[in-house]
């Protein structure tokens, strides 16, 4: 399962999170940096309460072809399943890219759990919809 999650992320979204050679850079005047903080949040909490439904409803068209609910779930539940209770959230990180001419923006989320720690990054387009998501 977490190898074709793994598959099908990486198509879409490798250059977007890991940069693929596109330096960051500061965000574009289309996005806000409290609005992107906010929504990645909002994000990390529908996960942690096993809303699946929330986060799917955030995702552009070609992410939710990419991503369905059911898979979603299976990859929190691999990655931070036995991490314990959410804590808090220790660190959010917000940058820029721009990849054939579309402005994006990477939001890096540091979570906090009983027994470890998981970084979230989701990708925005600039319309706000999600392009991408990534835990680890």
């Amino acid at each position: 399962m977490k190898k074709k999650i793994a598959m099908g992320l990486a198509v879409m979204i490798t250059a977007l999170l890991t940069g693929c050679g596109n330096p960051t850079m500061p965000l574009a005047e289309v996005f806000s940096q409290e609005q992107l903080e906010q929504q990645t949040k909002q994000i990390v909490e529908w996960l942690n309460a096993e809303e699946y439904e929330q986060v799917y409803e955030t995702f552009r068209e070609d992410m939710k072809e990419v991503l369905p609910t059911e898979e979603l779930k299976a990859a929190c539940e691999e990655t931070y399943g036995n991490g314990g209770a959410f804590a808090q959230i220790n660190d959010t990180e917000v940058s820029g890219q721009k990849i054939e001419g579309e402005d994006y923006a990477v939001v890096r989320v540091k979570a906090q759990y009983e027994k470890q720690i998981v970084t979230f990054q989701v990708g925005y387009d600039a319309n706000m919809e999600v392009v991408g998501l990534y835990m680890k």
